[in-house]
């Protein structure tokens, strides 16, 4: 019974939508039977069907542009960290000659340890695909490795890829760089996507980051280069780079 009494006022409703069609179409046919005489008639009409015509197109698009607009702020990632407080606290405890070596230490550790999370949160790899060294200048024109090391271990065979890898990202004098694929050029490679920065200027300190994995930069690129902003004045704090240095 209820089940037909529903599709019975279904039937009426529709029958009373149909009914109205006239009534919401006879402005359209009006105005198409319109017949504008003189030019300022005719500019009326045509001003008219522009309107007409040109809504519910616009309408569309706003909505569309609008849902675009939503997905592309949900999908921004933002650091849960202060980096620029966290770096104002590193160069305070470096240049502090009372504070022992291993508070400077775990302040640096605990800067870079947020980077590590950040770059997982954002690129969505795990911990243990992902491994960090910082590189510096060793005052004879040549980079080297440190001690200064976060993730994955690394072997000889790697950290000699590392150093071309590094070679290829300072002639770029680029303060980000990026290299994707690198297995196609490193058979051997630990990692396929590695990211890199540096202070500006005359090369003094940077950071060598390897993903296992090949991810999705592109789509990210913005976020990664606001997260390491803040990371490249690293290099002009002298005391940070000769305790970087010395340390390890």
């Amino acid at each position: 019974m209820f089940i037909g009494a529903l599709i019975i006022m279904g039937t009426a409703l529709l029958e009373e939508a149909f009914a109205i069609n006239e009534m919401l179409s006879k402005p359209f046919k009006l105005l198409a039977e319109w017949k504008a005489e003189g030019t300022f008639e005719g500019r009326l009409k045509f001003v008219l069907l522009l309107i007409l015509y040109l809504s519910p197109l616009t309408v569309i698009y706003a909505l569309l542009f609008k849902k675009g607009t939503s997905k592309q702020h949900e999908k921004h990632y933002y650091s849960r960290y202060n980096y620029e407080k966290m770096i104002a606290e590193v160069k305070e405890t470096v240049n502090n000659r009372q504070a022992p070596n291993e508070l400077k230490a775990d302040k640096i550790e605990g800067l870079f340890r947020a980077l590590i999370d950040d770059v997982c949160n954002l690129f969505q790899v795990q911990q243990s695909d992902v491994r960090a060294v910082l590189v510096v200048n060793n005052n004879r024109g040549k980079h080297r490795l440190t001690g200064w090391r976060w993730g994955r271990p690394c072997t000889p065979d790697q950290e000699r890829m590392d150093y071309k890898a590094i070679d290829v990202f300072l002639e770029t004098e680029r303060t980000y760089p990026i290299w994707e694929k690198v297995k196609e050029h490193f058979d051997h490679s630990d990692s396929d996507t590695l990211l890199f920065f540096r202070n500006e200027g005359s090369f003094r300190l940077g950071c060598l980051i390897a993903i296992a994995n090949s991810i999705d930069v592109e789509s990210h690129i913005n976020e990664w280069e606001q997260i390491v902003r803040p990371f490249t004045m690293l290099g002009h704090m002298d005391k940070l780079v000769q305790f970087v240095v010395n340390y390890k």
